[in-house]
Order: C-alpha cells, then structure tokens, then sequence
C-alpha cells in the first residue's frame, strides 16, 4: 500500500466514558489503523464492540479521550477554526437508523440543504434548491421528494436522503455507520449498490461499518475486526475472509450463513463459551481469553500486540 494515499491515520485511539460508581468504559482501547484515499475500510465485530464509537470519533462526535487522529497528515486537535469547518465538509456521516436521524418537522429539501447554507453561503437559494435536486438523482430520487417529509417515505427511501445529505457538501471521506441495518432486506442490495456506484463516480472514500459479514465483504477493500473495543485482525479483503487468523475471527466468519445446503453441512461452525465480557470490567491480558479455546496463562496475563504476520495483515494473538 506505499502507493495509496493515507487519508486518516490512527495512532492508539482511546475512548472511554464515565459509568456509575466511578467506574468507566473502555468503549475503544488502544486502536491502530489507517484508510487509504479511495478505499472502503471495513470495521465488523459483535454489537457493543466500539465499532460506531470509533466512526464518531474519528469526525469529531467525541473528543477523543487519548491517542492520535492524523487527516491529511495533520493532528485533528490542532484544527483552527477554519481547519475544523473544511474537515466537518470533507467528513460525514450516514446514520444507522433512517427513522431517528431525519426531523419530522423540516421538508427533505430542507434537511439536504442544511449543509449548504453552512459551508456554501455564497449559493443563491435557487442554486442551493438545484444542488438539491442534483443530489437527490445521484441516490435515485426526483426533485419532487424535496416537498415532502420523512413520514411519507419508505424505509429504503428515508436512507437515500440519508445519503443524499451526506453527499450534498460534496465530502471526501463518509463513515457509514450500519447503513442497511435497519433496511428491508430487498432495499439493502440497492443501497449497498448505490454506494459502491457513487463512490466510483464521485471518488469517495468510505468506513463501512456493519455487523453484516457477508456485505462488508462485498464492498470492502481492508476490513478491521474488533472485539471489546480492540482491533484483534487488520488485513486486505481476500486474507482476512480466505484465511483468517485469529480465533474470534474464525468464530466470527464460521457463523456467515452459506446458502448452498452442501457447503453449509461440510462447513465447520466455532463454538465459542460464554458471554462477552462488560467493557466495564475487561479481563486482563488478552480480551478474549475468557472464551478462546486456545488460551494459556500467557494469555491471561499479557496483552498481544497487532503484529504483521504477512503483508498487509495483522494479529493481535499469543499463539499465532
């Protein structure tokens, strides 16, 4: 990858925050990694692993409670004022929930145009009406959805103006936090297609996160598995799915549903014992220990490191 450009580079990204009893919660703990200009960076793991926490935290949402986030090379924390208003342009965000993240009260155009009356002052209000409409037939839409509202839309739709307003500030760089999640599963093919077809058009970069292996897999270049809060295997779509290295990710995979009835009675399923532990209280040493059938004592006391173990993929585990 010495030839991509690095967009975001992560540096031991920490995000904790406070819980009762003076106790805190390790939502993300010492992450490493970087995404490359033009790729789709893929981030799946078990739900409450800390994979929307990184997203958020990667734009902003959080202040970062400890670690480094590089955007072009430069500290997100030594932004001025016009620094951090062309990164809240160039870096957005498409929600999980179609149904939460869109006012009720303001019209689609409004919602897609708020943007624009942000960080393109200078638009006459028929030019912004126009940006408008233009987004809204890049995610298959027609003009006449900029007068309705949210409650007239299906599901699918809603998403699209998700989209849509994402893309209205023309961005650089989107977190896709579980986009399909709560879609028909009819609508997330077309979804998923959208954005793979915007991004060749428009040279977008994405973080895909998802708890779907199997779409993840689809649209990915690099994929990130996370498990409490730690990256455990970082590595390139085809190494990470042909040949998964650490325990949890073979768990992880050995559970995607194989429709030919064949292959799904050969394939091997990983049991894994136990529940995930609480973020609050994370075992010592490697945090999966408590459920991983290859343990030892050396797991239980000391934390592995994210090693490369061949090019461009790496493993955070004692016994490989």
């Amino acid at each position: 990858m010495a030839d991509k450009k690095v967009l975001f580079d992560v540096k031991h990204l920490r995000q904790y925050f406070p819980a009762r009893g003076g106790k805190t919660v390790k939502a993300v703990d010492d992450v490493s990694f970087q995404i490359y200009e033009g790729e789709t960076f893929g981030v799946v793991g078990e739900s409450g692993c800390g994979k929307t926490t990184v997203g958020r935290t990667l734009l902003g949402v959080y202040d970062a409670t400890d670690g480094q986030i590089l955007y072009n090379g430069k500290d997100v924390r030594s932004f001025n004022a016009e620094d951090r208003m062309n990164f809240s342009k160039n870096c957005q965000m498409i929600f999980q929930d179609p149904y939460a993240c869109l006012d009720p009260r303001m019209s689609i155009g409004t919602i897609v145009a708020e943007g624009l009356t942000v960080h393109f002052k200078d638009l006459s209000r028929q030019q912004r009406e126009e940006k408008v409409n233009q987004v809204l037939g890049y995610v298959g839409l027609t003009s006449d959805y900029a007068s309705r509202f949210a409650h007239e839309l299906s599901g699918g739709q809603r998403q699209r103006i998700g989209i849509a307003r994402a893309l209205a500030v023309e961005p650089r760089f989107i977190v896709c936090d579980e986009p399909i999640a709560a879609l028909d599963v009819s609508i997330q093919a077309q979804v998923v297609n959208l954005l793979t077809g915007l991004q060749r058009e428009l040279g977008l970069t994405y973080m895909f996160i998802s708890h779907d292996l199997s779409m993840v897999r689809h649209i990915s270049d690099r994929i990130a598995v996370m498990y409490l809060g730690s990256i455990v295997e970082l590595g390139g779509n085809a190494s990470i799915y042909g040949n998964p290295q650490h325990p949890y990710t073979k768990a992880l995979f050995s559970a995607i549903p194989e429709p030919d009835p064949y292959h799904s009675w050969i394939k091997s399923r990983v049991h894994l014992e136990g529940e995930i532990p609480s973020p609050i209280n994370a075992p010592a040493g490697c945090k999966f220990c408590t459920r991983c059938p290859l343990a030892t004592e050396q797991c239980r006391k000391e934390s592995p490191v994210l090693r490369e173990i061949e090019p461009e993929h790496f493993v955070a585990c004692h016994m490989i």
